[in-house]
């Protein structure tokens, strides 16, 4: 559309429609494809509990890779001119969980194995987000600069680097014996 040009229609019914779903207090979360944008009008059931295969023994150099993994956000984010990210407790319980079911299933879906979504096992861990987004991935073993340039090179993943209205971070990691490293990236702002 050009700067002359007005919009009618359903543009302006869309734009009225999310107004007033934010005015109500709407929870955007955002991450690539599968998951799309999900908003709710009316406030989200209590979730239910975590799957089994959300708990699994953390990898001995899991401190090491969310040291690297925030530095290596931060950098990509500051060199695109956007704020810095902060790590935060629930998010990273979430992505920690998260990452242990999806080395369980040998997947680095968008879903719990119990069908949870982003928003839902955030809630879990008492993390109401106001915009929350998710990298998943799978492989690339105790690599965390490799991961991050999959994610820089997926245009899905990459707009989540670059969201500047996330503030703080956490990571998963999980490593099954035998099996490929899961990795999970939540970034997210609070209500």
């Amino acid at each position: 559309m050009s700067k002359t040009t007005r919009p009618t229609g359903r543009p302006i019914l869309l734009a009225l429609l999310a107004g007033a779903m934010l005015a109500a207090g709407c929870v955007p979360v955002v991450a690539p494809a599968p998951v799309t944008v999900t908003q709710r009008l009316a406030p989200a059931p209590q979730p239910g509990p975590a799957p089994a295969s959300s708990r699994c023994p953390l990898p001995g150099d899991a401190k090491a890779r969310r040291s690297e993994m925030l530095a290596l956000v931060n950098r990509f984010r500051r060199s695109h001119g956007v704020p810095p990210v902060r790590p935060e407790r629930r998010l990273i319980r979430t992505a920690q969980a998260h990452a242990c079911d999806n080395a369980a299933q040998a997947s680095y879906s968008h879903y719990g194995s119990d069908g949870s979504d982003l928003r839902e096992r955030l809630l879990r861990e008492k993390f109401r987000p106001r915009m929350a987004v998710e990298n998943t991935g799978l492989g690339f073993r105790e690599d965390s600069a490799r991961m991050m340039e999959f994610w820089i090179n997926s245009p899905g993943h990459r707009a989540n680097l670059l969201n500047p209205k996330v503030k703080y971070m956490g990571l998963g990691v999980a490593r099954p014996e035998g099996g490929r490293t899961a990795w999970v990236l939540n970034m997210g702002t609070p209500l």
